[in-house]
């Protein structure tokens, strides 16, 4: 038999079949590591020991009793329950247990036993009904503070700790230190097998705690600094090419005229922020150094215009770039501007998507193969393997998120390089504003520019707060925007009433909803049907799981006005711009955080039109409540995001699907970030330095990095 590691199938272990291993796989288990970093998303605490005559009814009590009557079956009762009495110096207790016969050859008269449970009352008598109970000589001070974890059907909390136990037996002392020993002496930490071992079974709630923060530590370097070091072995070579011709030249001159023609053509002036960042793409652009530069910028700030002069100083230079979006809709949208932007300049502008026709689609290939192409935007059907390029120098990706690493790596490393580091320049884009800290974990060593400034002409969004879906202003509000012209959005946050969309990660927990009364894009569809509004004003759905095509049509039928209003799910909230559409209702607001909810916000208000944005819940949780509030008094992205990291609590302020970051299991990426920022300087610094301990850290960080995170680097 093999040896088992970190890395081995968590089916190697002991009492896991091949159904237990399914169900471990829909909570991303799938390795011993991934085991072992399965963290309790709380613990239940059995320490205090309480004496029979001090418990209360209704409460739960840890207590150490003594077994006073025979465990036997009530042969009267069609339930048969098994019950003893057991008691201790101040009182007597009935213990009941269902479907547990097996109890009767543990326990005799005077064993000694711990018990836990609730306690009730029954005809006066005190009875806990299947209690936690063992032998008292078998139960120590680790059980008694018991992990709680976020479990699937299938899988019990105690499966995992026995499973969890048996995997830090065999490969406990495979884990790698990440921190540098200076901070493992100043912060007191332990050994990673044994801070793994105190959080799965701590004696006390102190324990686990320490045990958290010193596992969170570790996370947090391996995200910042790992990730950091896993881009540097295909990005930092210097291996490109100048893009840029050698000042004074004739083709520097012929590239200065058409470059001031193409700015000079945009029919809109750039802002500030727009031209720093354009200044600073271009300043990266002119070293031999690939760029990897991130732009983040609020909704409606001119991130796109960015994007497109990116490519075409691209193109002037006689190169190409490849713009990638994560849908065909913002795919064919990019399309439209950049031929919109780019008409004049002689720059041929392509668009390939995935249900592009056969023979368009190798005709595009042939124009890509043979430079004929120069501006290329398309969505992941660019990522495939037989697309060849005659001199890709730039790549863009609009939300990032969307795309793995792995995936964009066929872009970034061109084929002919056989060192497998990126000789291509890497832009990413993101309408998600990102506090400095968090940007610097997420995206390591990543160049940012930030775009805050709207461009002139964008009218403030007023946005309303109705408490109740059959609110008659709401109504009024819509007929009177159509009526005079204007196009509106219907957000929901479920396709029909039994499927939420499966992209929607921006999509969050119940806070006290019922989940029935939630509206769907279908049922919505049908109410505007029966109330006449879509005879006067034609509606249509549009969801991410629909046909391509269909979305497209649907699309161009709502850009041209035809489709008067548009009710869909989330998918619109990247990117889809429409100047007459200027009323939105986001319906059951309460489903969604912040952030998305301000880039719903963001597809309306980009004509000269007033906008108006209606928020509808009926939801009485406080915290759903302030999510309203803040929606309605601020439009600041920036701000708005740091409150979503503030008011989401533990977790994931992305949601795992939709941005393909790992959900954190022991940092949280708002309340830890001060740590992340003291992980990642220490780490950064002894590297700098150099040295043993440098190069085994590093050694251990990559290590680790690959089974926490690099098998997720390649999804989407």
């Amino acid at each position: 038999m093999a040896a088992i590691s970190l890395s081995s199938p968590v089916s190697v272990l002991y009492g896991i079949g091949p159904s237990a291993a399914d169900h471990l796989a829909k909570l991303e288990i799938n390795t011993v590591y991934d085991l072992i970093t399965f963290l309790p998303w709380r613990y239940n605490d059995w320490t205090t020991v309480g004496r029979v005559s001090t418990c209360e009814g209704g409460n739960e009590a840890s207590l150490y009793l003594t077994v006073l009557t025979t465990p036997s079956v009530n042969i009267r009762s069609r339930a048969k329950p098994l019950s003893f009495m057991a008691g201790d110096d101040t009182g007597r207790i009935k213990l009941m247990f269902f479907n547990s016969p097996y109890l009767a050859n543990k326990f005799a008269v005077g064993d000694r036993c711990f018990v836990h449970g609730e306690l009730t009352y029954f005809a006066g008598t005190p009875q806990m009904v299947n209690p936690y109970i063992e032998k008292a000589d078998k139960v120590s001070s680790s059980e008694l503070v018991r992990p709680v974890y976020h479990l699937t059907a299938g899988i019990t909390s105690r499966q995992l700790s026995r499973w969890i136990k048996t995997a830090l037996d065999l490969c406990g002392n495979e884990l790698k230190c990440c921190i540098p020993d200076e901070v493992m002496k100043r912060e007191n930490f332990v050994p990673m097998h044994e801070a793994y071992r105190r959080v799965h079974f701590p004696e006390t709630l102190d324990d686990a705690s320490a045990a958290r923060r010193q596992i969170a530590f570790e996370e947090l370097i391996l995200l910042g600094v790992g990730m950091k070091l896993y881009n540097r072995g295909t990005s930092v070579k210097e291996v490109a090419e100048q893009v840029v011709p050698e000042s004074g030249s004739e083709l520097a001159k012929d590239v200065a005229v058409r470059w001031k023609k193409i700015v000079e053509g945009l029919g809109f002036t750039l802002t500030g922020d727009q031209r720093k960042a354009i200044i600073d793409i271009q300043k990266d652009m002119m070293t031999t150094v690939p760029m990897n530069r991130l732009v983040q910028g609020d909704v409606g700030s001119g991130k796109t215009a960015v994007a497109i002069l990116a490519m075409a100083m691209t193109a002037l230079m006689g190169k190409q770039s490849v713009m990638l979006a994560p849908t065909s809709v913002l795919a064919r949208q990019h399309y439209d501007n950049a031929c919109r932007i780019l008409n004049g300049s002689g720059i041929n502008v392509v668009l390939l998507l995935g249900k592009t026709k056969a023979s368009v689609k190798k005709e595009i290939k042939e124009k890509l193969k043979d430079g004929e192409a120069s501006v290329i935007i398309g969505t992941h059907a660019l990522l495939t393997d037989d697309i060849d390029f005659a001199d890709l120098a730039l790549v863009i990706a609009d939300e990032q998120h969307r795309f793995g690493v792995k995936q964009r790596e066929k872009l970034l490393i061109k084929k002919d390089l056989e060192s497998g580091v990126n000789s291509v320049h890497n832009l990413v884009m993101t309408a998600t504003p990102i506090p400095r800290t968090l940007a610097m974990v997420l995206y390591g060593d990543m160049k940012t520019s930030v775009i805050r400034e709207k461009p002139a002409g964008r009218q403030a969004i007023t946005t309303w707060f109705a408490a109740s879906k059959e609110s008659t202003d709401t109504r009024d509000a819509l007929i009177s925007m159509l009526e005079s012209g204007q196009q509106a959005y219907i957000v929901c946050a479920r396709i029909d009433e039994n499927e939420d969309e499966l992209s929607d990660d921006s999509i969050i927990g119940n806070e006290g909803s019922d989940e029935k009364e939630i509206t769907s894009v279908i049922q919505m569809k049908q109410k505007l049907d029966e109330s006449g509004i879509s005879a006067r004003f034609p509606s249509a759905v549009l969801y991410g799981s629909m046909n391509e095509q269909t979305k497209l049509d649907t699309m161009e039928k709502f850009l041209s006005g035809e489709i008067k209003i548009l009710i869909s799910t989330t998918v619109i909230e990247v990117g889809v711009d429409n100047p007459r559409a200027n009323i939105m209702i986001i319906m059951d607001a309460d489903r969604f955080g912040l952030s998305t909810l301000h880039q719903l916000r963001g597809r309306i208000g980009r004509g000269k039109e007033k906008s108006y944005c209606i928020l509808v819940s009926e939801s009485k949780s406080e915290l759903a409540l302030t999510r309203m509030r803040l929606m309605c008094e601020s439009q600041d992205g920036f701000e708005l995001a740091q409150k979503d990291l503030e008011i989401r609590g533990p977790g994931d302020f992305f949601g795992t699907r939709q941005h393909g970051i790992p959900t954190l299991r022991a940092a949280n990426l708002y309340t830890d970030l001060p740590i992340a920022s003291e992980a990642c300087d220490a780490v950064n610094a002894l590297l700098e330095k150099g040295g043993s301990e440098a190069e085994t850290l590093e050694r251990n960080i990559e290590e680790m990095f690959e089974l926490r995170f690099g098998s997720k680097m390649g999804v989407l």
